[in-house]
Parts: C-alpha cells; structure tokens; sequence
C-alpha cells in the first residue's frame, strides 16, 4: 500500500510540536516532511488530488479553520495518522451549536474527540434526547448540528482506520506536476 509506505517513510520525521500548554506537546510530522508529503495523490470524494487538498479539506471541516496551533494541514494529519490516541486529546472538533454543546456537557466551541464518548466508550450522541418521546428524538438526531457533528466524528474514525482517503491506483494516471504545484499554490491562497 502506497500510503502505509508513505505513513512508514514519515514516522522517522516525528517530532513534537509545542502546542499552547507548555506541558502538553503534539506528536507529528515536521513541517519539512509536511510540505513534501503534500505532493503525494491520493483518491478524495472521488477524484485525485494532492495530499494538500485532503488536509486542507478535512481541516476546514472538522476545526473549522486551515491551521491547528500554527501546525499545517498536514500536519495535523499525520498526527492523527500516527498518534490518534493523542490527538483524541486535542479539543479541535468545532461545534457552533451551542445548545448542542450544552447538552454533551462541552465547554467552548471546541471538542475533543474523546468527549464524543462516555467512560464506556458509548458514542454520547446515540443519547441526544434520550429523555423525548421517540418522535421528538428522532427530529433531534436529524437536526443540522447533530448531523453535522456526527459526520466530523466519521471523518476522524475513517481517517484514523486508514479509510478516509486512498493512494493514487497504478490504474489512475498521475496529475502533472504543474497541476499538483498548481493547487498547492491554490491552497496556499486559500489559506490567507
């Protein structure tokens, strides 16, 4: 598998990254590394694109923004990739919905992943509105912000269980280098 090869190539440039809390640091990549695996393609929502894309794309959808603690999209990939059990740790999952937030007991926009389950491991929004009746349940668990939470929550365990995205398939032919530069640089613009 060409992205386990990759994952594998990438772990000896782990380092820890200092985040806001002098005793807390955040294992992945450097940013060296980083910038070199964002030319990698990879399969995302069903199109080939560089790796920069899919990080940048995931990024924006789970936090919010397009950078984690000054780390760079992908970055924060790879240390989901190679240290899930830290990074479950990270209150980086937005959650705009206030009321949302209030009833999982979430303080600030931010969640971690862990605070998505209860101490048996139980997925807390399997509970939203447990005490309604079942008519009004169901609205809730349809409702926008529990749908949009649900689908970041998917996001985080496809990625981590190697799923979320696929290596570029022999079958596929590669995008030129100037397309790959190309979108970087669109990214890159994005991000400003």
């Amino acid at each position: 598998m060409k992205v386990l090869f990759l994952l594998l190539s990438v772990s000896i440039a782990l380092v820890s990254c200092h985040s806001s809390s002098p005793s807390r640091s955040i294992q992945t990549i450097n940013a060296e590394k980083a910038r070199e695996v964002a030319r990698e393609q990879v399969i995302w929502n069903d199109r080939l694109c560089p790796f920069s894309t899919f990080a940048l794309d995931f990024l924006k959808s789970v936090y919010g923004k397009s950078s984690y603690k000054g780390l760079m999209p992908e970055q924060v990939i790879y240390g989901w990739l190679l240290c899930p059990e830290e990074w479950k740790d990270e209150p980086m999952i937005l959650i705009p919905d206030a009321d949302l937030r209030r009833q999982l007991s979430i303080e600030g926009k931010y969640a971690k992943f862990s605070e998505l389950f209860d101490d048996t491991l139980g997925y807390r929004l399997n509970n939203i509105g447990a005490d309604l009746p079942p008519e009004m349940r169901r609205l809730v668990k349809e409702s926008p912000p529990v749908v949009e939470l649900d689908e970041k929550a998917g996001m985080i365990i496809l990625l981590t269980q190697g799923r979320l995205i696929q290596p570029r398939p022999d079958s596929i032919p590669p995008l030129s280098r100037l397309r790959v530069e190309l979108e970087i640089l669109y990214n890159k613009l994005s991000l400003m």
